[in-house]
């Protein structure tokens, strides 16, 4: 299966980047990955390779923390949907999390566990093949506890790119 990502979230995360580092910080990320002649429709889908470009320039030119923040970024700018998660508990938001996966993501598997009132595991195969798409996770992961209010942790526990079957976060309550 072709491994792809709606424009909304490549273009999120490209938001991110002007928001952070203004015009030309956007289009020196465009220029450094070769998308600067490209434009992307949000309700179309495209090679996930150009998000995990961006990823990763965002990595080398400003760190670890701002992939986790521009992960963060891609939940809090979903428009009307961040608006309607202030009132949602983040276990019904982690539950509707794999249906909302699958709609943007052309190619992996996302589960949630919410069966332990002090933990929610959220689980995925085939999308952590690199460092940043990790990051990006765990940023949306935090995200998720900031806008539902939701005092709490996340940490990575397990992950597909150091060998493990799934990337697993947990997120303690």
């Amino acid at each position: 299966m072709e491994r792809r990502i709606r424009g909304s979230s490549l273009n999120g995360y490209l938001k991110f980047i002007k928001k952070k580092w203004g015009t030309s910080g956007m289009e020196q990320c465009m220029r450094d990955i070769g998308i600067d002649d490209m434009t992307f429709k949000d309700g179309h889908y495209y090679q996930d390779e150009v998000v995990g470009n961006v990823l990763r320039w965002v990595h080398r030119e400003k760190g670890r923390e701002a992939v986790v923040e521009a992960g963060g970024s891609i939940l809090h700018n979903l428009g009307i949907l961040s608006w309607l998660v202030r009132f949602a508990n983040i276990s019904t938001l982690a539950e509707k999390f794999p249906k909302n996966y699958s709609e943007v993501y052309t190619f992996g598997k996302c589960w949630v566990d919410t069966s332990d009132p002090k933990n929610i595991t959220i689980s995925f195969k085939g999308v952590g093949y690199y460092e940043e798409a990790c990051l990006a996770w765990e940023g949306i992961c935090k995200e998720a506890l900031a806008m539902t209010k939701t005092k709490g942790r996340v940490t990575h526990t397990k992950c597909e790119r150091l060998g493990d079957e799934r990337c697993v976060f947990l997120v303690e309550l």
